[in-house]
């Protein structure tokens, strides 16, 4: 997912945060595609490096 910000010269400090608090609450449940996949700590990640021998 992509997701594009515009922003206008003209707008005011208030309308420039109001935009950029749109956009977080727009993309929040998207932040990251790796959010929902399983995904292996360091730890996990050495031992399983240990077992099978990578590396």
């Amino acid at each position: 997912m992509k997701s594009v910000m515009v922003f206008d010269s003209k707008d005011s400090q208030q309308e420039t945060e109001r935009k950029w608090l749109q956009w977080f609450e727009d993309t929040r449940p998207h932040k990251s595609a790796v959010g929902d996949k399983a995904v292996m700590t360091a730890e996990e990640t050495r031992a399983y490096m240990r077992k099978y021998d990578v590396g």
